[in-house]
């Protein structure tokens, strides 16, 4: 099952990181908002069993929820900005006339091509590199302030078609319909035989592509998917056992016992977190 990483205490958090490694990151999600800034390396980007090959100052945008992974090959440098960016953060921008949430809610691919050229998000985007070279007392105000510089002129250039939507990833066709097929019918019957059935394939055929192409079983992909929904319903306030049916589990003793092992909490404990709270 695609683990959820990363722990948000605060609205924002920032890293530069630059390293030398061939690595596939394995499969994962966060319950925040990811912003991803390439600058350098040889990588793919695999986001839900689509892997896009980057460039550099590609913009690797990943809503809260989206299993992905980075793909390392050889041994170039891999040079990054990434930004774990709570939901509260965002209504900041928002109250404040920016509407930066719609980085998110865009239903487009996940890497947005900037021309490299001397417009204002390019040069935001150098001026937030060179930050890190900053070893200041202030160096951290520093840094914020270029990345809201960011944010901002990377939704004025989404709103004005400034950036090119990189479409093409590598996927197998089949695999692209059978996830969204799960994704619009998380509450119905997605067991391996009716999903094969659906499609038109063995059982064993379907849980071999599936895994092969995404490098998750297709069982593990739906129990995380569910129980994101359920997550997600639990902060409308929404009662447990209406969730339960809501994203599909058969019986309540099966979300619990899905819930536990994923999240090492009750679903009882976990409906009571606040929004803002990403627990390991």
């Amino acid at each position: 099952m695609a683990q959820k990483t990363g722990y948000l205490a605060e609205k924002l958090k920032l890293f530069h990181l630059s390293d030398k490694r061939q690595w596939t990151c394995p499969y994962h999600y966060h319950d925040f908002d990811k912003i991803t800034l390439f600058f350098r390396g040889h990588v793919s980007y695999d986001v839900e069993g689509t892997a896009y090959d980057l460039q550099p100052f590609d913009i690797v945008v990943i809503p809260a929820g989206r299993i992905h992974r980075p793909i390392i090959y050889g041994d170039a440098v891999y040079e990054r900005i990434i930004a774990y960016i709570s939901p509260s953060y965002l209504q900041g921008y928002e109250r404040r006339g920016c509407p930066a949430g719609q980085i998110f809610t865009r239903e487009n691919a996940p890497i947005l091509r900037q021309p490299q050229e001397a417009d204002n998000l390019y040069n935001v985007s150098c001026r937030l590199r060179r930050a890190w070279a900053d070893m200041g007392p202030e160096s951290p105000l520093l840094q914020e302030t270029l990345f809201t510089e960011f944010m901002i002129h990377l939704t004025r250039a989404l709103q004005k078609d400034k950036l090119h939507v990189v479409q093409k990833g590598h996927q197998n066709e089949k695999i692209r319909r059978i996830l969204a097929y799960i994704e619009e019918n998380l509450s119905g019957d997605l067991s391996i035989s009716s999903l094969a059935a659906a499609f038109f394939m063995s059982p064993d055929y379907l849980m071999h592509l599936f895994k092969a192409e995404t490098g998750m079983t297709a069982a593990s992909y739906i129990t995380t998917k569910r129980l994101q929904k359920a997550r997600h319903l639990m902060q409308e306030g929404r009662a447990l056992t209406e969730i339960c049916y809501d994203c599909g589990f058969t019986n309540y003793s099966t979300f619990y016992r899905a819930w536990k092992n994923h999240y090492h909490t009750s679903p009882k404990e976990g409906s009571r977190a606040f929004p803002d709270s990403f627990d390991e």
